[in-house]
């Protein structure tokens, strides 16, 4: 890690703390918020570069894409779906070590988690039940 990552480390788990605090207050869309801090972590980046620490901007995106029906639409239930996942993902932030071992297995885990998720294989969706949409 350098330098500059780590005299920003506080200032980026800072900056996240607040807008997991927003997800969980419940009062704002948490897909909104989650929008938000994509945007505050762009700009964070563009200042300092992030080292590993960067790898919470696709992981964000990957949370904020099911929402639009990525990698797959869960019909009435996305919204929802999105939503949950980014409550846990948010309850869990607040829930790690503040350093970088904590966003390093915070990112594996959420990486995986999303990995879990029903997704589009082959062109063909598939539900949680694992049988094709449709069957």
């Amino acid at each position: 890690m350098t330098d500059a990552v780590s005299s920003s480390l506080p200032a980026v788990i800072d900056l996240i703390d607040g807008y997991m605090h927003r997800v969980l207050k419940g009062r704002e869309d948490p897909v909104l918020v989650v929008e938000e801090l994509k945007g505050a972590l762009i700009e964070l980046r563009l200042k300092v570069d992030l080292g590993n620490i960067g790898e919470l901007y696709p992981l964000y995106a990957d949370l904020s894409d099911i929402v639009d029906g990525y990698p797959i639409d869960y019909d009435d239930g996305t919204e929802m779906i999105a939503e949950r996942e980014i409550r846990d993902a948010a309850w869990d932030w607040l829930s790690i070590p503040r350093n970088t071992d904590g966003i390093r297995t915070y990112v594996d885990y959420w990486t995986a988690r999303i990995a879990t998720l029903p997704s589009t294989e082959g062109g063909r969706q598939f539900r949680s039940t694992g049988r094709l949409k449709g069957e």
